[in-house]
């Protein structure tokens, strides 16, 4: 056990993580989703997926601040989450929504562009979370940390995600809008491209 976990906490911190997925599994067993559970469980996993990417995103201004530094040592954690959380989604839509049908699964493709982004959005975590071990790190070097950047555009891609899907109930849009847009503004003077045109002294 401690050759695989790092650190003595890491296994309790996983089971923590895991208790969303816990709860959704067990509750579809015991039969409380149905008639539909793909529909209930895709907007649960869609909202761990998206509490995961908050907080991710929340980690560098407040492992910044000298009493919370200690948070640091679990971003990989929550970034992997996120990542999970996400596939989740995406297997629920095509086993429980959709039932693995290709013909539900093109018309949904045409008629709901949103699944685009929010696909693209996974595709960018799964960049993130397979490039994330030690190893990935040290092959990668300087190009490792602007690689990881990409979260910021995974970010957006969920907020788009949220709001391109509403209908009449933009209670979720909102909440998550209102945590990741601050986050992602508080990234932009750090970002090259703007240390290049606006820091010039």
């Amino acid at each position: 056990m401690s050759t695989f976990w790092d650190r003595k906490e890491k296994p309790y911190i996983f089971i923590l993580f895991c208790l969303p997925f816990l709860w959704m599994f067990i509750s579809l067993l015991m039969g409380q989703y149905f008639p539909d559970p793909g529909k209930l469980l895709m907007r649960l996993s869609g909202i761990w997926a998206s509490v995961c990417v908050v907080a991710v995103m929340a980690m560098t201004p407040i492992g910044k601040l000298k009493p919370f530094r200690s948070i640091n040592r679990y971003r990989r954690f929550i970034g992997l989450t996120a990542f999970f959380y996400g596939l989740l989604h995406l297997i629920i839509y095509l086993v429980l929504f959709a039932g693995l049908s290709w013909n539900w699964i093109s018309s949904d493709l045409i008629e709901k562009p949103y699944i685009y982004v929010g696909f693209t959005a996974l595709v960018i975590m799964a960049v993130l979370a397979i490039t994330s071990t030690k190893s990935m790190i040290r092959r990668l070097g300087k190009r490792w940390k602007p690689l990881h950047r990409l979260m910021y555009l995974s970010a957006i891609g969920v907020i788009a995600h949220l709001w391109w899907q509403v209908k009449d109930d933009v209670s979720l849009a909102v909440y998550f809008t209102v945590f990741l847009v601050p986050l992602l503004i508080v990234k932009i003077p750090t970002l090259p491209t703007y240390k290049k045109y606006f820091k010039k002294t």
